[in-house]
């Protein structure tokens, strides 16, 4: 599978028997903990679904080199991570062709019409040679637990489409308990990037958590 441009501005991606257009394609790396670490690469299609294109496993000397693959094989031009890893983050950005810019995650919304030309696109960088490693929000590492049930809900209600023969580590780790994934830097890495993604579309996953309460507490009455 490889990416290209297409002049309307969506990204093109080759197949074993067709093509498929996107308007963006993400990527998320989950680190290396108890297990090895992990990369995955998700398009959002014109339908609005996501799609699990290509994953790779490693330590952290793999997954660069795997981001700089991605870069180049599929355009990914967002790469989010949690930034926190100060050296795992620090090895990313030594590596060329790969920046860092801490406000790109502030600035997320406000990201440009994925119809919008090429040149009005290259909101970050320039997208045939670098690809920008994003800091995963605060309020996502912050409140992971629910960011990992709301991105389940996406997988549940049919919206991810994965490719088994490129992601297989993916498709069986996602049949796995839920309490058991944790700690799992499969799920990290495509929480991260199912989350900027929905949030790119608008549909922002922890958005509940910062509005008032549906419910009001009533007054006890006095005696």
């Amino acid at each position: 599978m490889r990416a290209k441009y297409r002049e309307n501005g969506l990204i093109e991606v080759s197949g074993t028997t067709r093509n498929e257009d996107f308007n963006r394609i993400w990527a998320g790396i989950g680190w290396p903990d108890r297990d090895a670490g992990y990369l995955c690469v998700v398009g959002e299609r014109t339908d609005g679904r996501y799609h699990s294109l290509w994953e790779k496993r490693g330590g952290l000397w793999e997954l660069g080199q795997a981001a700089l693959e991605a870069k180049d094989r599929f355009l990914v031009d967002l790469i989010w991570v949690d930034a926190r890893d100060d050296l795992a983050t620090s090895y990313l950005r030594t590596l060329d062709g790969l920046c860092f810019y801490e406000d790109v995650a502030d600035k997320l919304p406000a990201l440009p019409s994925p119809n919008a030309p090429r040149s009005d696109r290259s909101h970050f960088s320039d997208r045939d040679t670098t690809a920008t490693i994003a800091p995963v929000p605060e309020k996502v590492l912050t409140n992971y637990r629910s960011a990992l049930e709301k991105a389940r809900g996406v997988i549940v209600s049919g919206q991810l489409l994965i490719h088994e023969a490129n992601c297989p580590l993916l498709g069986y780790t996602l049949r796995q308990p839920l309490d058991e994934l944790i700690k799992s830097p499969v799920m990290k890495a495509l929480v991260w990037v199912l989350t900027a993604l929905e949030q790119a579309k608008g549909n922002g996953l922890l958005d509940p958590l910062l509005q008032d309460p549906w419910y009001a507490n009533i007054p006890r009455p006095e005696d």
